[in-house]
């Protein structure tokens, strides 16, 4: 496998993993409580969110490629026996 897909899977899987250390942080402050603003809400909840809209994303970019490879290849082999 080239290097370049390998980097690229990496980098990949690392980007919701930026959105999750935002909204920790912003939990964080929440739970400090000396800065609770409705801005520092709607932003930990928006980069909740981003995470776990990008988290379905991706297992869902995974899931059905496989699902439909495998639906393929076994339809073609039915057809040759």
């Amino acid at each position: 496998m080239p290097f370049a897909a390998i980097g690229f899977a990496a980098v990949v899987s690392m980007i919701p993993g930026v959105f999750l250390f935002r909204m920790a942080s912003g939990v964080l402050q929440l739970a400090d409580g000396s800065h609770t603003t409705l801005e520092l809400l709607s932003a930990t909840v928006a980069d909740g969110l981003t995470a776990g809209t990008i988290i379905v994303a991706m297992s869902f970019g995974l899931i059905i490629p496989k699902l439909a490879i495998d639906r393929i290849c076994e339809r073609s082999t039915q057809t040759k026996s």
